[in-house]
């Protein structure tokens, strides 16, 4: 009888692990998609269609105010993101937003485009990219996601670099995280 429940149990417990193993891996099966990183639009028309650079960039650029991490103080900002590299919004956004700081946008990661057309379920949106002051050496999405180490070519999970409207961050925030990612990790993209 104890050698039945056990037996029960076990089948049991194999059922119920099915539907959260399935969910964990079908993250871990999104397939990484091409994208690029540049700083200037410049750099992106070395390889890609002039246009679709500077329609990428506008996008990365609207989005920078919307996304940035934002600091009450500009020695906040600064300790993350180092000296001179903070900046207002534009008095548009300063005037609705009240008074805050935000690191200066240091790239933009390509978009769409980059995969020949596909349409995929989950694109790589363009976007402002950011470098902390712990780790000027890679590109950062506002959500402190590493994107890569120089500008060009790189595959990244659309779900690790999906974009969302920041808050205020406090001291600690993006830049230890980004010490901290560097240290711990050199993979990106997932």
């Amino acid at each position: 009888m104890k050698q039945k429940l056990l037996k029960r149990s076990k089948k049991a417990a194999l059922v119920m692990m099915v539907p959260t193993a399935t969910i964990l891996m079908a993250g871990c099966g999104e397939e990484p998609v091409q994208s690029a990183v540049f700083e200037t639009v410049d750099q992106c028309a070395a390889y890609y269609n002039p246009e679709q650079c500077k329609a990428d960039l506008a996008q990365a650029t609207a989005l920078h105010t919307q996304v940035a991490p934002k600091y009450t103080s500009q020695q906040a900002c600064e300790a993350d993101f180092g000296a001179g590299q903070c900046e207002t919004p534009p008095a548009t956004q300063a005037q609705s937003g009240g008074g805050f700081f935000m690191p200066m946008m240091m790239g933009f990661l390509m978009g769409q485009m980059m995969n020949g057309g596909n349409k995929l379920k989950q694109p790589v949106q363009p976007q402002p990219l950011y470098k902390s002051r712990d780790d000027q050496g890679t590109f950062r999405t506002a959500n402190n996601t590493p994107v890569a180490k120089s500008t060009g070519s790189t595959y990244l999970r659309p779900s690790s670099v999906q974009t969302r409207p920041a808050g205020l961050v406090s001291r600690g925030g993006f830049g230890a995280q980004a010490q901290q990612r560097q240290s711990s990790s050199s993979s990106y993209g997932g």
